[in-house]
């Protein structure tokens, strides 16, 4: 009986699971949303235009989303350990390729293209496995697991710009390539399946992604995406054009990553008292907030302040979207389920920031992505406003009766 305890649902084991998948969240997206910092140093030595590095991003961000529906549905058949070693292994190779390229085409296909193609494996596998290992304490471990993304960016962030002063971005990418690969190595090597999981209904997931909860879910998403990876690739150079450091700009992600561990546990932890949906919601009010600030300022101090308040909302969107689609849809195929719900990411990525490289280029203001983040930001909200009481925040055994 104790053995049971100790390995199953809810478990000591299960937490162990939170654990790694916290890590492989914290590099995962560390690497990611550093781009914007190594955005100028590679632009200066290729020469290429805000548009192309954006595309570089967005094809990153695609394939990291757009190949979560069949790594999902991979970790869901063999368990998340093998794809979770996959995507190291990927991530290590692309990002230390990446430093010695000395060719766009390639870079964009080591940089955007491998380290995208790693993502797919790595996030997506490890918060399902997490959402499957609980049922009490769900909403928190999904809360602790995903902030790692804020904790990754707040450390990961000042880091690369530090190392990039010092030794240079070639340097700097070689460091993090080698770092990431050990250490979600040993975050695979803790991932399981949980000791009890019915078989997936692929008919079933079928079924929920064409509900209208669904769809709500999706459209708040890639709108959402819009506003938030406009910053993360933008904010950086847009507070250097300012006349900021290179550090302080790169410091501005770091206050995006703290803010959003405060987002993705502290919101995360009023969702019992004031129901998922509501506290769901505000998220998206908390990002709108911190869009408006970002349009309306012209300062440093206004850049930290929009950074602290986006962060916020962002982190309680993230932390939360896993638990609604798990509360709602439950949690048999929760992988390849996850992995349709965040191509919404990928949508953004392929609207957002080239969006934005074209309007700086053509007309060399870093308004223009502040602009594009505030309205992505209220049809964003305006897609959450349509969700029903009634379609979230509901056991899963309940919602299974009254399936759309």
């Amino acid at each position: 009986m104790t053995t049971k305890q100790n390995t199953g649902i809810d478990s000591p084991r299960a937490w162990l699971i939170v654990v790694a998948a916290f890590f492989v969240a914290f590099v995962g997206f560390g690497v990611t949303y550093t781009f914007g910092v190594f955005l100028k140093p590679i632009a200066a030595s290729f020469g290429a235009s805000h548009a192309t590095m954006s595309a570089v991003f967005s094809t990153l961000t695609v394939l990291s989303f757009f190949l979560a529906p069949l790594t999902g549905d991979l970790a869901d058949r063999i368990g998340p350990r093998y794809v979770v070693a996959t995507g190291a292994l990927v991530m290590g190779a692309g990002l230390l390729l990446t430093a010695r390229m000395h060719s766009m085409p390639l870079l964009f296909v080591t940089y955007g293209v491998g380290v995208g193609t790693s993502m797919a494996f790595l996030y997506i596998p490890s918060v399902a496995a997490v959402g499957e290992w609980f049922k009490e304490h769900r909403d928190i471990a999904l809360g602790i697991a995903i902030s790692g993304i804020g904790c990754g960016t707040l450390v990961a962030a000042p880091l690369a710009a530090k190392l990039t002063v010092h030794f240079g971005w070639r340097q700097a990418l070689a460091i993090f390539g080698w770092a990431s690969m050990a250490i979600l190595l040993a975050c695979a090597a803790l991932l399981s399946r949980p000791p009890v999981l019915r078989a997936k209904d692929t008919a079933n997931v079928s079924g929920m992604i064409r509900t209208r909860t669904f769809a709500l879910l999706y459209v708040g998403l890639t709108f959402s995406g819009i506003s938030i990876y406009s910053a993360f690739v933008f904010l950086p150079a847009f507070a250097t054009d300012l006349g900021a450091s290179h550090v302080a700009g790169a410091a501005l992600i770091g206050y995006v990553g703290a803010a959003s561990v405060v987002g993705r546990l502290g919101l995360n932890a009023l969702a019992p008292r004031f129901g998922l949906l509501t506290v769901y919601k505000a998220s998206y009010w908390i990002l709108l907030g911190g869009c408006v600030i970002w349009f309306t300022g012209q300062t440093y101090a206004a850049l930290v302040a929009f950074a602290v308040v986006m962060g916020v909302g962002y982190g309680g969107i993230a932390a939360m979207t896993p638990a609604v689609a798990a509360a709602r849809f439950g949690i048999e195929g929760l992988g390849e389920l996850l992995g349709f719900l965040f191509t919404a990411f990928g949508v953004s990525c392929l609207l957002g920031p080239p969006l934005g490289g074209v309007l700086v280029d053509s007309t060399h203001d870093y308004k223009w992505p502040a602009i594009i983040a505030a309205v992505s930001a209220v049809i964003a909200l305006a897609a959450m406003l349509l969700l029903r009481p009634g379609e979230c925040g509901v056991e899963p055994e309940a919602e299974a009766a009254t399936a759309d």
